[in-house]
């Protein structure tokens, strides 16, 4: 207990310096990619509805959905756990930041599904409530992944340069690690479960 408890105030230490920066810039940067994707599938439908039948079918591909049309729980978090771990450790690739690749991706899907929704003459209630039930914790703890992976690559940036402000290696991934462990990962798991048994049931009150 006193060790968690040690992590605990890590953890919180590290969320209140620097990293708190690169937290709220991902976060902004998911919101404008958003409205982004909005626009797109408004200004191009066709182009949207195309680009979310090869998002559907990639996730059909990935084992989530069963063979009776149900979501497994386990693969579902699977994926979503590996997607943001590769997230993080784009960073380690320094000058690129790869991480807001996942930022945009993600971000500009949203979007362009509420567009398609929304071309199609369908409540945006039931949008949210497609997304919104497992999105409360999934879309934070994608938001902190691809921050994780940002701060990364800008440490990364520094040390190759040999930047004054860079920070030790093994120091950073501690931090990072604490990040992913100890928030990426239980909201992780909450969305997973959120989404194959909460999300179905609410998103058919509006279908």
């Amino acid at each position: 207990m006193k060790w968690l408890n040690e992590q605990g105030s890590l953890l919180k230490d590290f969320l209140a310096g620097g990293f708190r920066r690169t937290l709220w810039f991902c976060a902004l940067g998911l919101l404008l990619t958003v409205l982004l994707g909005v626009g797109i599938g408004l200004l191009v439908p066709e182009q949207a509805a195309q680009t979310m039948n090869s998002f559907m079918e990639q996730i059909e591909q990935s084992g989530v959905i069963t063979s009776d049309g149900q979501m497994s729980v386990f693969a579902l978090l699977m994926n979503n756990w590996r997607a943001m771990l590769v997230s993080a450790a784009y960073g380690f690739l320094p000058f690129l930041f790869l991480p807001l690749i996942s930022l945009l991706t993600s971000g500009c899907l949203l979007g362009m599904l509420a567009a398609l929704f929304m071309a199609q003459g369908t409540s945006l209630l039931a949008y949210l409530a497609g997304i919104l039930p497992h999105g409360i914790f999934e879309i934070p703890a994608l938001v902190f992944s691809i921050a994780c992976g940002v701060y990364l690559c800008r440490n990364m940036c520094r040390m190759v340069t040999n930047h004054p402000g860079k920070a030790p290696l093994l120091a950073v991934l501690e931090d990072l690690l604490r990040v992913m462990v100890m928030i990426v990962a239980p909201l992780t798991v909450a969305a997973a479960f959120v989404e194959c048994y909460v999300t179905p049931v609410i998103m058919a009150l509006f279908l």
